[in-house]
C-alpha cells in the first residue's frame, strides 16, 4: 500500500504539506499543490478514509447492528437502510451480534476509534441496559449517533424506530377469529424477545377482546432461534400431543412456514383443517404453497425515519419514538 510518506518523497515536500492538500487546505501553492496531486496519480495512492476521519472527527459511516443477520427481515432493513444513507453520502456497514450481548458491548466500546458516524441497533432480545447504558453514552458523547431499530430506548435518551409489533398481532388474530379459525395458538420467543413479547402481548389482547379465552397450553415458547426449524418442532410438538387448534400464528415468516410444514407432514390440510398468520412480510411468502398471509413490516418507512435522523448536518436532536404502522397481508395460508 502506498503511504504519505511515498507520495511525501516523490513530490519533494513533506508529509504535512500531503496531508494538506489531501484536506483541501489552501495554505498550499498552486505549483506545490500540482506536484502532489502528480504523485498521487503517478503511485496510484488511495487515501485511508477511517484514518482521514478520524482527523476530521466525523466518519461517514454508519453501522447496523443486527441480533442475527441470516433472519430474513434484517436483509430487506440493510437494503433500504443502504439507500436511505447513500443518498445522504454516507456508508452502510453491517455487523452480526449472533445473540450474544458481549458482541453488542465490545462493538460499541470501539465505535468511536472505528470513526462511525452512527450506530443503528436492530437487536430484538432483552437487554442489560444498566450495563450498556454507560457504553451507550460514552459513544454519544464522543459523536457517535445511536439509534434503535426495533426496540424503545427513548426513555434513555436513544432515538428509536419501532414497528407497531402488538397492533399488528392484534389484528392477525382478529381476522382469524373473525374467520372462525380457532382456537388460535402463538408460536414465538416472548421471554427472551422485547419484539416476540410485544406480539404475543398483540395476541392475547385480541384473544380477550373479541371474547376468546388465553389458553397456556396455546401458547407455544421457543428457547433458540427464529427459523422454521423452531416453528416446525413447536407445531409438531403440539399435534403430537393432540392439542386441538384452528390456526397457528407465528411471532415471524420463519416460524409460520415451518408450522405449515409440520402441518403438512401431520396430514392436515392448510388452510382447510388449519390456518396460518405469520409476521414480518417476507416476499418469499407470496410464492409459498399455500402462500403465507402475514402481517407486513415496512422497512421503507423505518429506512426514511433512519435517514431523517442523519439528514441533520450535527449529532441527531432530543429522542424520540417512530412509531412505524404495520399492514395485514391476506393470502392463502389464511
Amino acid at each position: 500500500m502506498v503511504s504519505v510518506v511515498a507520495v511525501a518523497k516523490r513530490a519533494g515536500v513533506s508529509p504535512a504539506t500531503v496531508s494538506r492538500v489531501l484536506g483541501g487546505q489552501v495554505r498550499v501553492s498552486a505549483e506545490t499543490r500540482a506536484r502532489v496531486l502528480q504523485a498521487i496519480e503517478e503511485l496510484g495512492y488511495r487515501p485511508n478514509e477511517v484514518a482521514r476521519s478520524l482527523r476530521a472527527g466525523r466518519g461517514r459511516a454508519v453501522a447496523l447492528v443486527t441480533g442475527d443477520i441470516e433472519q430474513g427481515i434484517n436483509a430487506a432493513l440493510a437494503k433500504n437502510v443502504q439507500s436511505e444513507l447513500e443518498a445522504l453520502g454516507l456508508d452502510l456497514l453491517l455487523f452480526n451480534m449472533e445473540h450474544r450481548e458481549e458482541r453488542l458491548r465490545h462493538f460499541l466500546e470501539r465505535a468511536p476509534s472505528l470513526a462511525l458516524r452512527g450506530v443503528l441497533l436492530s437487536a430484538p432480545h432483552v437487554m442489560d441496559m444498566p450495563t450498556l447504558l454507560p457504553v451507550i453514552q460514552a459513544a454519544i458523547r464522543s459523536g457517535v449517533a445511536i439509534v434503535s431499530l426495533g426496540q424503545d430506548f427513548s426513555a434513555e435518551g436513544i432515538p428509536s424506530i419501532v414497528n407497531d409489533n402488538a397492533g399488528g398481532a392484534a389484528a392477525a388474530v382478529a381476522h382469524l377469529i373473525a374467520s372462525g379459525r380457532t382456537p388460535v395458538a402463538f408460536v414465538g420467543r416472548i421471554e427472551t424477545s422485547v419484539v416476540g413479547r410485544a406480539r404475543f402481548d398483540g395476541y392475547r389482547a385480541s384473544l380477550l377482546a373479541n371474547g376468546e379465552d388465553v389458553d397456556a397450553g396455546l401458547v407455544w415458547e421457543i428457547s433458540e432461534g427464529y427459523r422454521a426449524d423452531a416453528g416446525y418442532q413447536a407445531t409438531r410438538a403440539a399435534l403430537k400431543r393432540n392439542v386441538h387448534f384452528g390456526a397457528v400464528f407465528a411471532a415471524s415468516d420463519e416460524l409460520a412456514l415451518g408450522g405449515m410444514a409440520a402441518a403438512a407432514d401431520h396430514g392436515l390440510a392448510v388452510p382447510d383443517e388449519v390456518a396460518f398468520m405469520g409476521f414480518g412480510g417476507l416476499s418469499w411468502g407470496a410464492f409459498s404453497r399455500p402462500s403465507l398471509s402475514t402481517v407486513a413490516i415496512d422497512a421503507p418507512a423505518a429506512a426514511r425515519a433512519v435517514g431523517e435522523v442523519f439528514k441533520a448536518d450535527g449529532p441527531p436532536g432530543a429522542a424520540g419514538l417512530t412509531t412505524i404502522p404495520t399492514k395485514l397481508v391476506l393470502r392463502q395460508s389464511a
